[in-house]
């Protein structure tokens, strides 16, 4: 820039000099001179040319080395980018495969999962069936054991001869122990799988109480208790009658049963949100060790005590505080040994809302829930009565209690569809068939019944009993969608048989 500004100057003093001597001399008249003069111009205008062509050169060579820098500078960029081209596909590749195979991983422990959760839903339903298998065999035969007892206890007393008496009501004792365990192993084990389901109905917490009283007061006052319920009016509120029960009667037993002497005290208020119901007794106590456990599944105080002075499994307490967690409840225990034990149960209070009554429809047979008074004499019906059971003792068992009547057990040497073609050749023909809802040891009672009066139409309006050890209402609702016009729940006590067949006989 500066060669450029020196040669531009240069030239413009040679070219204003040529020109004010070519003026002088002009004036002067020396014509010599002028021809020189242009001579000086034309070499002062080629002078500033070739300043101006290597100024331009030498811009060039600038502009040269520049634009080689900037494609250096350029080829150096490209060069950078293909190399972070390639390096960030390359991360792409590798994290595309990572993720494929974490993809992969995460399916086949989703599968897994599945499987374990399929395996988890089939061991269930196995543990249920398992379960319903063994409450049906045990509930069959306490109900014989039970049902055998209640006879030979009338025999024994008839006879006078108490210390048979006596044995048979160890054996009467020991199989309702049997039935309270079983029932709570069955409750827990619902619970503990989540499969505890709550029917909620009118609760009337003072009925419920009173009959346990009634219920429990011949054991306690065999044994010296004086077992008291302070009765205060509480509302109606909405829970399931049959866990509240539940309830109440671990905590009845577990009273009489720890207590050897003094009282039994039952009480119950009502503070606008909660029912609270308390239970005191002056028996054995828990020792301090002992109360963080007591919760606990089938654990029991041995401390200072035998294990066979206080039998039980170690479910009552355990089972009823589950059983409140359900229903929303809590359960708060107080205790010294060698004192007593006070426990306070807290009922949620939920408003019962009945529901709309639709039209009432006529019933073809009344069901022992309908009527208060139950009947204890069976009344001579004239009816043959048809005992349709595989189990010869429980067979034997309604036989006995119906003695009076005509009765045909179950001949197992005949199919059952040819047992009841030969039954119905006979005469009189049945007028009521007692049969067991777990026929044949597949539940299939139903299948049974179906088959027998598509078979046989005549026997279409001839009642039928069904017999079932389902532990909770499952067996009703699956008799009663058969078909089947009563349903008798094992183990049944000798009176709510009579009963029935007397209301069946008079409907």
């Amino acid at each position: 820039m500066k060669t450029k500004v020196t040669g531009l100057i240069t030239g413009s003093i040679l070219l204003e000099t040529f020109t004010a001597f070519g003026r002088t001399a002009t004036k002067t008249g020396a014509p010599a001179f002028a021809d020189n003069l242009w001579l000086y111009l034309s070499l002062a205008v080629l002078a500033l040319v070739a300043g101006f062509t290597f100024f331009l050169r030498r811009k060039q060579k600038k502009n040269s080395r520049k634009l080689a820098e900037l494609q250096n500078t350029l080829a150096s960029v490209r060069q950078t980018l293909k190399t972070l081209t390639e390096e960030q596909e390359e991360i792409v590749k590798q994290r595309t495969k990572a993720l494929k195979k974490e993809l992969k991983m995460l399916k086949q422990n989703l599968q897994a999962m599945e499987n374990t959760l399929e395996e988890s839903k089939r061991s269930a339903r196995r543990n249920a069936l398992l379960m319903t298998r063994i409450s049906n065999t045990l509930r069959t035969n306490l109900n014989d054991i039970l049902g055998f007892s209640s006879l030979l206890e009338n025999e024994f007393a008839l006879n006078e001869e108490p210390e048979l008496f006596e044995y048979n009501e160890n054996i009467r004792r020991s199989g309702e122990a049997l039935l309270h365990l079983l029932n709570n192993i069955i409750d827990i084990s619902k619970i503990e799988s989540k499969n505890f389901k709550l029917h909620e109905t009118a609760c009337n917490l003072t009925e419920i109480t009173r009959s346990l009283v009634e219920q429990f007061k011949p054991v306690a006052e065999q044994k010296g208790i004086h077992l008291v319920y302070k009765e205060e009016e509480v509302p109606v509120f909405a829970a399931d009658n049959q866990a509240i029960r539940h309830i109440l009667t671990n905590l009845i037993d577990n009273a009489v049963r720890y207590t050897e002497k003094g009282f039994i005290k039952i009480s119950q208020t009502f503070n606008g949100k909660e029912i609270v119901w308390t239970i005191k007794d002056t028996g054995i106590g828990i020792d301090k060790a002992y109360l963080p456990d007591i919760f606990e599944p089938f654990r029991q105080q041995t401390l200072g005590y035998s294990k066979t002075t206080y039998q039980g499994a170690g479910l009552g307490l355990p089972l009823t505080k589950r059983m409140l967690n359900v229903i929303g409840g809590n359960l708060e225990l107080e205790s010294e040994k060698a004192v007593g034990t006070t426990v306070r149960v807290f009922f949620p209070y939920k408003k019962y809302v009945p529901e709309k009554k639709k039209p009432a429809r006529k019933k073809k047979h009344p069901s022992l829930k309908e009527e208060a008074h139950v009947d204890t004499n069976l009344h001579n019906t004239g009816k043959r009565i048809v005992i349709f059971d595989e189990d010869r003792l429980e067979s034997m068992l309604i036989k006995k209690i119906l003695t009076g009547e005509e009765t045909v057990v179950y001949d197992s040497s005949y199919l059952p569809e040819e047992w009841v073609e030969k039954i119905l050749s006979e005469t009189p023909k049945p007028g009521l068939l007692i049969l067991d809802l777990d026929f044949s040891g597949k539940g299939n009672g139903s299948a049974v019944l179906k088959e027998i009066r598509k078979k046989f139409p005549e026997l279409t309006d001839t009642p039928v009993i069904a017999l079932s050890a389902y532990p909770d209402a499952t067996g009703e609702k699956k008799a009663l969608e058969a078909g089947f016009t009563a349903y008798l729940r094992k183990p049944f006590r000798k009176n709510q048989l009579i009963s029935l067949i007397n209301k069946l006989s008079s409907a």
